[in-house]
């Protein structure tokens, strides 16, 4: 009895052998290949789903680009000025591509026209986003800022550029001369590269941070260590006494052709807005 026990239990580990090993078979068949979305640290990852043959950990966990705020100045007629500032708290990513768009508000929260733009915003980088005259069909109420797509991007041996504005000052015009008020300044590049292009963006503020008057110019061929001067012309009266004057100026080092070469000619005259 106990032998015919003995054979009966061996029987049944063959067969329990034997459906485990067809179960082994059938679950690595069916199984799905390691990827870099199945929540599971497998093939060559740092971490789960990150690092190795995936997404390096620090695109994949990078964080959106904020807006700090935006706002619509009326300016003549039935146009707008727009402005935002927006921040990029990843320390090693910025984008050479940010797609955006402004939304203009009435006070019936009904979107009245969308303004659509690209910029550039370097790693750690807290920046405005300028817009001069945008034409709005009704009176504008509240405008929101949105990013709609961007292309992040890694800068090897990431520097800021070091773009300073000095000798700030902004009056008001006198009778003869064109236009109601001004900013001048002076922009030295204190980096070792020429750049083609430096975007400045100037913007007025009154008491209690109150936004008055916007405006943008550009400077061509900006040569390593160089210093140019730069004016910015407000043509029409705004309302409210000018508390701070705020410059700044950036250029896109995403932009390859923004480099010029060593021995670059002679800079050519700003274009003024």
């Amino acid at each position: 009895m106990i032998r015919r026990a003995v054979k009966q239990i061996i029987i049944a580990l063959i067969f329990l052998l034997i459906f485990s090993g067809f179960g082994f078979l059938i679950y690595h068949s069916i199984r799905p290949a390691p990827s870099c979305s199945d929540g599971i640290q497998n093939q060559d990852e740092e971490e789960i789903d990150c690092g190795g043959s995936c997404l390096p950990c620090e695109l994949v966990q990078i964080r959106p680009l904020e807006v700090l705020w935006s706002k619509a100045i009326p300016t003549e007629g039935s146009f707008y000025d727009l402005a935002a500032e927006v921040t990029n708290l990843n320390p090693n990513y910025g984008s050479g591509q940010a797609y955006y768009r402004f939304e203009l508000i009435d006070a019936n929260d009904n979107l009245i026209v969308q303004y659509f733009g690209t910029t550039f915003i370097l790693p750690n980088q807290t920046k405005y986003i300028v817009q001069t005259r945008v034409e709005s069909s009704a009176s504008v109420y509240k405008v929101n800022f949105v990013f709609d797509e961007i292309e992040w991007e890694k800068p090897g041996d990431y520097q800021p550029p070091q773009l300073v504005v000095q000798q700030k000052e902004y009056r008001l015009l006198g009778s003869k001369e064109l236009g109601f008020s001004q900013v001048r300044a002076v922009l030295v590049n204190k980096t070792n590269f020429n750049f083609d292009k430096v975007d400045i963006d100037i913007l007025l503020f009154g008491s209690s941070d109150r936004l008055l008057a916007l405006n943008t110019t550009e400077i061509r061929t900006l040569l390593a260590g160089q210093e140019r001067d730069f004016v910015a012309t407000w043509f029409n009266q705004f309302s409210g006494q000018v508390v701070v004057v705020k410059v700044e100026a950036e250029t896109n080092i995403f932009d390859q052709d923004n480099y010029l070469p060593a021995g670059a000619g002679e800079p050519e005259r700003f274009q003024e807005y």
